[in-house]
């Protein structure tokens, strides 16, 4: 099984075919390649274009990580951020976890990351 997104884009390239990040469409797996709601949150925050300021960006030695910012009170009962990090331009994201103040990180589910997707639509940031 895939997420929606998966399922809509569908296999646009030759090669290998995708592996979701949300096979079971609950929790991120970083058992993934090209998934396509992963790469609606890369495309959010990935270097050149202007960020907004509630996504932090950077890049070290070819890993890539970045910080969507959702702290300020806008997605009630929300974490503090999203945190994603991928090596160089390829397909895998290797990790996601999402930040709260009061508990330790944990992986976000597919809901989750379509919320935060959702909102940085809203506030006109993606």
């Amino acid at each position: 099984m895939t997420c929606p997104a998966c399922e809509d884009r569908g296999q646009t390239w030759k090669g290998d075919p995708p592996t979701c990040a949300f096979p079971d469409r609950q929790l991120f797996s970083p058992k993934n390649w090209n998934c396509a709601t992963v790469g609606k949150i890369r495309d959010l925050v990935y270097e050149g274009q202007e960020l907004p300021a509630f996504i932090d960006y950077q890049y070290c030695d070819d890993q890539k990580y970045a910080t969507v910012n959702i702290s300020d009170g806008e997605i009630a009962g929300f974490p503090l951020a999203l945190w994603v990090s991928w090596y160089k331009q390829r397909g895998t994201t290797d990790a996601m976890w999402l930040l709260f103040e009061h508990e330790p990180p944990r992986l976000p589910t597919l809901a989750e990351v379509n919320i935060i997707l959702d909102y940085c639509q809203e506030v006109g940031h993606a």
